[in-house]
């Protein structure tokens, strides 16, 4: 989408998008100020309205400040200053319009955000103006956003609104409809995490292809890591099309970084082997996968029938049912009695070549061939079976699960307490079935890393590194995973 705009307005839109490089400058300050920023550019109308929220909300807590972007001058400037992530909050007196929001697609294809969420603060002439932020799926706002947005729907801020010109308050139903929309798990940063101080001046360029869950994260890395390193920057290549792309790239020696949001697969890690002298990638973790992610890199979840009786099981016994030559068969073997006793357990299972399926592979079967009498059917038709079955047993992603699905906890061993899969259990890592997101590269034994790339991969690792994660539909790292990441970088 291109827009055009004629006089006056062009000159400072212009001007308002080439100030994106101060954002990484922004957020470093914010970091050492102990302050929390908003930018905002959009809707000339709504422009004295935001100076009086702001106004007011930085009475209320004065850490909270206006942001290096500030600018009101068209509606028309919203939806790309969002796009590209130049503003934290686009106000607007009328919805996106279609051509405004198809760019979406594109730009955000593989980070579970199609379009930027919407929320009515105010009235305008009778009609509903919005303010609008990008929020993936189920992740939370960062702190400045929320309170921001909050204080736009609170008495208070209402009470400006109608103070206001032109202006007046939503009715209370309508504000309750518009709350939830602010809402999200906040996972916990590890206090232990250690912080990023830059070394002596570093030079380099860096090439990355990989992963599209992980374009968003790459390039605020990027952004922030260039505001404290000058002189390194991206390279030639600089593609986040998906991960498969970003393994490729690592084969042909195309690529420095290849971020990828699943584990290596067993043919993938062959592959590399003999091409590279019997070397494998050398990986690091950099993120957690999140929950209920919508297809993204997410924890798995064992399902059964609803009626099904059974309260837990093992990593183990989930080998021992799944594996090529299943040692469990029946109900009866994991505890249940009467008439589930000598129940076959019938096992559903979505495609096989599916990450969700190479995943569970990898962490019950440690990469082993499964069993011959695994159905496999589409993620759809499977929900449906094992709904069907009081018998069936599968597994997937928690978004998969439906009516007539229960999902069981999972213990790492026999004396292990079972743990159920939700937000907090995922984040934190208790539940054994979660996943992590990775950069992977060519590393020789013995050889260094070349050192923007490792300053590079240091600041990711670091608790400025790791914070943006929050926001990202994943997880950050605990402090030891962490550690035991850089420990690699040695």
């Amino acid at each position: 989408m291109m827009l055009k705009f004629r006089g006056a307005l062009g000159p400072m839109l212009v001007a308002t998008l080439l100030t994106g490089t101060a954002c990484a400058t922004a957020a470093v300050s914010a970091q050492q100020t102990g302050t929390e920023t908003v930018s905002s550019i959009g809707s000339s109308e709504m422009g004295p309205l935001m100076n009086a929220w702001l106004q007011a909300l930085h009475q209320q807590q004065p850490s909270i400040t206006r942001g290096t972007r500030w600018q009101h001058v068209s509606d028309a400037a919203a939806i790309g200053a969002l796009m590209f992530e130049l503003a934290d909050v686009a106000p607007m007196t009328r919805p996106p319009l279609p051509a405004e929001l198809a760019p979406y697609a594109h730009q955000f294809a593989g980070d579970m955000m199609k379009a930027p969420v919407l929320v009515r603060v105010a009235l305008r002439d009778g009609k509903p103006v919005f303010l609008a932020f990008n929020k993936r799926p189920d992740s939370p706002l960062p702190p400045a956003v929320l309170e921001f947005v909050s204080f736009a729907l609170s008495p208070e801020g209402q009470q400006i609104a109608a103070r206001q010109p032109g202006f007046a308050p939503l009715p209370a139903d309508d504000i309750a409809q518009e709350r939830p929309k602010l809402d999200g798990y906040r996972a916990t940063l590890d206090p232990a995490l250690p912080r990023y101080v830059a070394g002596p001046p570093i030079k380099g360029e860096i090439r990355s292809i990989g992963s599209d869950g992980m374009k968003s994260l790459m390039e605020r890395w990027m952004h922030d890591f260039h505001a404290l390193q000058p002189g390194v920057r991206k390279g030639d290549r600089w593609e986040h099309l998906g991960t498969l792309n970003g393994f490729h790239a690592l084969m042909a020696g195309e690529t420095d970084l290849a971020p990828m949001g699943r584990e290596l697969w067993p043919d993938e890690k062959a592959s590399f082997t003999q091409l590279n002298t019997g070397r494998e990638p050398f990986e690091i973790r950099v993120a957690r996968g999140g929950f209920d992610t919508q297809q993204r890199t997410t924890a798995q979840a064992v399902f059964v029938n609803a009626s099904n009786p059974i309260q837990r099981l093992t990593m183990q016994q989930l080998a021992a049912i799944f594996g090529h030559a299943p040692t469990i068969t029946r109900w009866g073997q994991l505890g249940l009695t009467g008439e589930w006793a000598d129940r076959p357990i019938k096992l559903d299972v979505p495609p096989l070549i599916t990450p969700n399926a190479m995943s569970m592979q990898i962490m019950t079967l440690k990469g082993g061939a499964w069993s011959n009498s695994v159905h496999e059917a589409s993620v759809a038709e499977t929900a449906k079976a094992i709904a069907a079955d009081t018998a069936a047993m599968g597994f997937g992603g928690f978004e998969d699960g439906g009516p007539g699905l229960k999902t069981v906890p999972v213990a790492r061993d026999a004396g292990s307490q079972a743990v159920s899969g939700t937000h907090e259990t995922a984040s934190s890592g208790r539940y054994p079935l979660t996943r992590y997101m990775y950069i992977r590269l060519r590393r020789n034994p013995g050889e260094p890393l070349p050192a923007a790339t490792k300053e590079f991969l240091r600041y990711v690792l670091s608790r400025q590194g790791q914070e943006p994660i929050l926001y990202s539909g994943y997880y950050p790292l605990t402090a030891q995973e962490v550690k035991e990441e850089l420990a690699k970088l040695r």
